[in-house]
């Protein structure tokens, strides 16, 4: 932009945020630094938990997490402003919503408090199409105002809409093409009780391990010719690659995997694939959650990587893939850089494999 955009009340934050992201948060907890050079800081998203008792862990770990990640990129943080958005629960009004954010707000500014280091300037709670103001003390002043509409000429969004910017998707539409669907769920679950009984049987020893890992590429391989063909993916070989892609290295080969031109195919995949993660086999989606967003930063699609990434980590908290591309993100690293090393990984892996397989 030639002109710096003008912040000039809370409700103007509200406007920036989904520009800043690149989607328009909910049910999500929103920290954004401001540095000496104006807005352009750091910014840090994640779900905001259904259970409010989970509240004041977050804000613990949410406020150390944020003033780490920016020190270690040698940014400056002179104020933080915190958004808060929580879509009210059936039978649950704005106002009883908003309420119970209060609390939330108070144990996100105790937080930053104690660290000493950036205080909190604003801290915000949006409700449905309603804000309120916790850092605002007037009584009446700041609760429940209605979320800007941005067709005034002098708003943020239509300065920014000026200057090409386009407001980021809902998280909940961008997060539609990778979430479980209720849609022929009850057959996913058939097909993952089905291959799960093989595929354990068969991955006991490291033999066959080893065979299960070579069928697991075999099969991907296979899926992504389907799809270049316009043929979707059966239950069966869906079923047995989520259940193969749990073993590491058959993961880090599909992270290598293709020309840029299948990109497209390969996201396909791993968003139909991570979709069939129906109870009780969600705790399998991490996997494709990853290669997913993995697919989706070559792409230049950081929003959705970083949804992505964000539900693989709530889903295992210690999925150390989803971890390490997600810091690669907050650091702007390169993508150039991880494919490199994943690539070079997997040959390494590929030979080691198929030398283990000439002794059997």
């Amino acid at each position: 932009m030639t002109e710096p955009l003008r912040i000039a009340s809370p409700s103007d934050f509200l406007e920036l945020m989904p520009f800043l992201l690149g989607y328009t948060p909910e049910n999500a907890l929103v920290v954004h630094g401001i540095t000496n050079v104006g807005l352009a800081g750091p910014v840090m998203a994640l779900p905001l938990p259904e259970d409010p008792t989970q509240w004041r862990l977050i804000a613990e770990a949410v406020a150390p997490e944020f003033i780490h990640s920016t020190r270690d990129r040698g940014i400056d943080i002179l104020d933080v402003v915190v958004c808060l958005y929580r879509t009210p629960q059936p039978g649950q009004s704005p106002e009883v919503t908003a309420h119970l954010l209060g609390h939330m707000a108070d144990w996100m500014i105790d937080a930053f408090v104690d660290l000493r280091h950036a205080p909190v300037k604003l801290l915000l709670g949006i409700v449905g199409n309603q804000w309120w103001d916790y850092t605002c003390h007037w009584p009446g002043c700041c609760e429940g105002d209605p979320l800007p509409a941005g067709d005034h000429p002098e708003s943020v969004t239509a300065q920014l809409r000026a200057h090409g910017r386009i407001p980021g998707r809902p998280s909940s539409e961008i997060a539609s093409e990778y979430r479980p669907t209720h849609t022929n769920a009850a057959r996913y679950r058939r097909a993952l009780d089905e291959a799960s009984t093989d595929f354990l049987t068969n991955s006991r020893t490291p033999s066959g391990r080893l065979i299960a890992r070579q069928g697991t590429l075999n099969i991907i391989d296979g899926a992504l010719k389907d799809l270049r063909n316009g043929t979707p993916i059966a239950d069966e070989p869906a079923a047995r690659i989520i259940l193969g892609l749990q073993d590491r290295r058959a993961r880090d080969r599909a992270l290598s995997w293709g020309p840029e031109e299948d990109l497209p195919y390969e996201r396909q995949l791993w968003a139909d694939l991570a979709r069939r993660c129906v109870p009780p086999y969600t705790d399998l989606a991490p996997a494709l959650l990853t290669l997913l967003a993995w697919v989706a930063w070559r792409q230049d699609d950081t929003p959705t990587a970083r949804l992505a990434l964000r539900e693989a980590m709530t889903i295992d908290s210690n999925y150390l893939l989803a971890q390490h591309l997600h810091q690669g993100l907050n650091q702007d690293m390169p993508v150039d850089r991880f494919l490199e090393v994943f690539r070079t990984t997997a040959v390494q892996d590929q030979a080691e494999d198929e030398a283990a397989l000439c002794t059997l």
